[in-house]
């Protein structure tokens, strides 16, 4: 078995990897190849990606992406801003030996971190956070049934938002302009730098037969969206917002309800919400449909033995910088949450 970097020379190569990740049981959406390319091209970011060959068959595969921060200085990810990634392989030995050679690739790069956003366990023992989880609802056949299924307040709030006129509609690329707008908002309210732009304007282009923007709207103003993405029977919804004065309207059950009658509809079996730290105010809303927690054994390596994230909101020093965050116009926010969301790969 020899471990190796994919240089994508040709179509052969990336058709390989990802003919690997939609037949290994353990990859997600964030295992395909064009992911490197969405965030070299959004943010400038390096991509290493690893694979392990035996007998000339991908047996293993470990996408990773060189951060270099001003701020934390260089880690290597698998993957930055993103829920999952990290090792994916058929057996123990291709798992190891992936793991073997991140290792040795954080030498020769300089980097003082290998942080692996693992959906499974990689199977080598390595020490698991457990502060992250995933919630995920499974579907039933037919949206009659998933409606059923849902506890009586979440319906009364579906019904809620649409009394009040609320309408959800699906786009592609055309609707990014309505949906960056929320977001930008909505992440100025929580204190967070926002991500760019064309961040997302990859994804929807790389991805045009998985990525889709959903809408809540007004009359002829949006007021909440997200962006889902659909991998084998898994419909997942990592990036979501809406405008705070609508709060009251329920918005985001409107949403989350037209995502789960959507899914139903394409033949989908389950809904995952994405991540939260557990016991947060987002847990426990996403916990009200019914949906199981998952844990996300992410696992850190680090040359002084940090264990914790990169950014914790629990640390004085962001606590602050958001505070102040939240009180600049959302005009500035927009200009230079980029600058800083490329340099936090959380």
């Amino acid at each position: 078995m020899i471990v190796e970097l994919c240089g994508f020379e040709d179509s052969q190569q990336e058709r390989a990897w990802d003919e690997f990740v939609l037949r290994a049981p353990g990859a997600s959406h964030f295992h395909q190849s064009a992911w490197r390319r969405v965030i070299q091209r959004s943010y400038g970011h390096r991509p290493f990606y690893l694979w392990a060959i035996d007998g000339g068959q991908v047996k293993g595969i470990l996408p990773l992406v060189l951060v270099r921060s001003m701020l934390l200085g260089k880690s290597m990810a698998s993957l930055p801003f993103v829920d999952t990634g990290g090792i994916c392989a058929e057996s123990h030995e291709a798992a190891s030996a992936l793991y073997t050679r991140a290792l040795r690739l954080c030498d020769e790069l300089g980097a003082d971190r290998l942080d692996l956003r693992q959906g499974e366990s990689s199977g080598l023992g390595l020490t698991a956070q457990d502060d992250k989880v995933t919630v995920v609802l499974e579907f039933a056949p037919e949206p009659e049934a998933a409606w059923s299924r849902l506890d009586a307040k979440v319906r009364n709030q579906v019904r809620k938002a649409q009394k009040v006129g609320l309408v959800a509609s699906w786009h592609g690329l055309e609707g990014l302009d309505d949906f960056y707008d929320v977001f930008v908002e909505n992440m100025r309210d929580l204190g967070s730098p926002v991500h760019s732009r064309k961040f997302f304007a990859r994804i929807l282009e790389e991805f045009p037969d998985s990525a889709r923007l959903i809408h809540i709207a007004d009359g002829g103003r949006t007021v909440g969206g997200g962006l889902c993405l659909s991998f084998r029977d898994t419909l997942l919804v990592p990036w979501a917002s809406s405008r705070r004065e609508y709060l009251s309207k329920c918005p985001n059950n409107l949403l989350y309800w037209e995502a789960i009658r959507w899914g139903c509809k394409e033949g989908l079996r389950r809904l995952d919400f994405g991540r939260s730290s557990r016991g947060s105010g987002t847990y426990q809303f996403k916990k009200q449909w019914g949906a199981v927690e998952k844990p996300l054994p992410w696992t850190i390596w680090s040359r002084n033995g940090q264990q914790s994230a990169l950014v914790q909101s629990s640390d004085a020093r962001y606590a602050a910088a958001a505070r102040v965050w939240k009180h600049l116009p959302i005009a500035i926010t927009r200009l230079c949450g980029p600058v800083l969301r490329k340099q936090i790969s959380n």
